[in-house]
């Protein structure tokens, strides 16, 4: 059965609208931008029905209209459009949670994260 799994916490009404939504590679974790909460919500995923479920939310950048997942499934990077700054966390691969690490600015208004590796 199809559902609906909010990405602010119970009880917050702050205006939000979400931007971008990643899966981790391993397909174990979903993460999603949410604007005006400005957090990055996460979510771990069923692998047997898709369902998710809630893993909290990080505070990030405000604004966090372009934000990735790495090649590897370990680091998320989040830009802040009202910031111009870059913030990064680590991702538990056991239950999804994300660490936040460290924050550089970037420029005005960043519009697009990738991260990729560089080869060996």
């Amino acid at each position: 059965a199809a559902g609906t799994v909010p990405s602010l916490p119970a009880g917050v009404t702050v205006r939000n609208t979400c931007s971008q939504i990643y899966l981790t590679p391993s397909g174990r974790f979903l993460y999603v931008g949410n604007r005006g909460h400005n957090s990055i919500a996460g979510f771990a995923v069923d692998p047997a029905t898709g369902h998710l479920t809630p893993a909290g939310q990080v505070a990030t950048e405000a604004v966090p209209s372009a934000f990735c997942v790495d090649p590897t499934g370990n680091f998320v990077f989040a830009a802040g459009t009202a910031t111009g700054r870059l913030a990064s966390y680590r991702i538990d691969t056991g239950t999804g949670a994300l660490t936040p690490l460290a924050t550089e600015a970037v420029g005005q208004r960043p519009a697009a994260v990738l991260a990729t590796g560089l080869g060996e």
